[in-house]
């Protein structure tokens, strides 16, 4: 099965700061600034402000590793006129957490390697990229005839992480490693029927999946989930196997 990847790419520029030469040579500086690039390529043109209000520079948390040294704080709070020994050291940036899911839960993660220079300030790009996925659920215009009220939540086991009720078109992020879909529907005789979807595996991360949900059989007794304009068998669910509530 095709899958629609999103790649949403940013890059942390880790820029030079003017300084006089110091006169231990065995020391030298560098200065963190973080520039971001959060183009997204879909089937049309967005960006990561289409899901959510894009992060602040200020508001990534950069670790600086070396032999002897360590380091983690805002980027915001690090003094560039910090004298690093000579030697080898990295640094990874994150915003958010992927233990944190749901609507405006972005995590972004990044790494790079660099090496301290006697008497120079080292300049490192690190480049971050979404560590999460985005989760849309959009419903058919026949679905939504047999179907008037309804809603869904995506759920890893009994964690429910994100809701979307009737109306909702916001974005969730998740960990795409596992979750299903739940519904609840109410047909126009004020019926209700329950369904839980597939579990979803080993889904990529930089991606927006949108879950399309529709009608597939006569009746509404059928219903459909994709994210990529596709179909399987596993993604027909028989609602005449769930408990109709009269």
């Amino acid at each position: 099965m095709k899958q629609l990847k999103t790649i949403i790419s940013a890059f942390a520029m880790l820029v030079a700061a003017s300084c006089s030469k110091p006169s231990n040579t065995a020391s030298g500086y560098v200065s963190f600034s973080l520039e971001g690039d959060y183009a997204v390529a879909e089937s049309t043109k967005a960006n990561v402000s289409n899901f959510t209000t894009l992060p602040s520079a200020s508001n990534f948390t950069i670790t600086i590793s070396g032999a002897d040294y360590s380091w983690t704080g805002l980027v915001s709070a690090w003094d560039a006129s910090t004298q690093l020994a000579v030697g080898n050291y990295s640094v990874t940036a994150k915003y958010g957490s992927i233990d944190e899911e749901g609507f405006d839960k972005p995590f972004f993660e990044g790494s790079a390697n660099f090496a301290i220079q006697g008497g120079l300030t080292t300049p490192v790009t690190v480049p971050v990229a979404l560590g999460n996925a985005v989760v849309k659920i959009e419903c058919g215009e026949m679905f939504r005839n047999y179907y008037p009220e309804y809603n869904f939540v995506v759920v890893r086991g009994s964690n429910v992480l994100a809701s979307f009720p009737k109306g909702e078109t916001r974005a969730a992020f998740v960990d795409p490693y596992n979750f299903s879909i739940r519904g609840s529907l109410t047909n126009e005789l004020g019926n209700t029927v329950s369904f839980t979807s597939e579990e979803y595996r080993n889904l990529d991360v930089k991606t927006a999946y949108t879950f399309k949900i529709d009608v597939a059989g006569v009746g509404g007794t059928q219903i459909s989930i994709s994210f990529d304009d596709s179909i399987d068998a596993g993604d027909i669910i028989n609602l005449g196997d769930t408990e109709l509530n009269e």
